[in-house]
């Protein structure tokens, strides 16, 4: 395989966690407008950090469907030039990702803990139910960023062993 078809082959899981994550937010909204409509304080004091979920799900899922395809033709033409180069390229950008993705990680799980435990001494239920829905929202990054993290760790090791 070259250039080309490992970059291809990791756009297409890019794309593809970018539909269901696009898809989970659709779901999301619906269920944070049945939610807005109930009278339940727990579930209300949940919207904010649901709000930012469905917001990040929907924004970045769409940002995985449309952006990241034409990334093959950005690379493709690097790559008849200077394939050299293109592997370079791709693999100083892939080193970059890899480190921000191993420290969001780190936060996400930091701000879990944090919520978690917030939520253990609130007695409030509109106030319970925001800490209950950041846990969510922490949750669903550290998932999210760690799919994409083991993705592009696969895909750095084969940029590595084209050189």
């Amino acid at each position: 395989m070259n250039l080309i078809d490992h970059t291809t082959t990791w756009v297409n899981g890019e794309v593809l966690q970018g539909k269901i994550m696009l898809g989970l937010g659709i779901l999301l909204l619906l269920g944070s407008i049945a939610i807005f409509k109930s009278d339940h304080e727990l579930l209300k004091g949940s919207l904010i950090p649901l709000a930012l979920l469905t917001a990040m799900l929907c924004g970045y899922g769409g940002f995985q469907i449309f952006g990241r395809p034409p990334h093959i033709q950005a690379i493709s033409e690097i790559y008849s030039q200077n394939p050299k180069a293109a592997i370079e390229k791709e693999i100083t950008k892939a080193e970059k990702d890899d480190g921000i993705y191993g420290m969001a990680k780190k936060v996400w799980i930091v701000l879990l803990v944090i919520a978690a435990i917030a939520s253990l001494f609130i007695v409030s239920d509109f106030y319970r139910g925001l800490t209950l829905g950041f846990m969510v929202l922490f949750l669903a990054m550290l998932i999210i960023d760690t799919t994409l993290h083991h993705r592009l760790q696969a895909y750095l090791e084969a940029l590595k062993q084209l050189t």
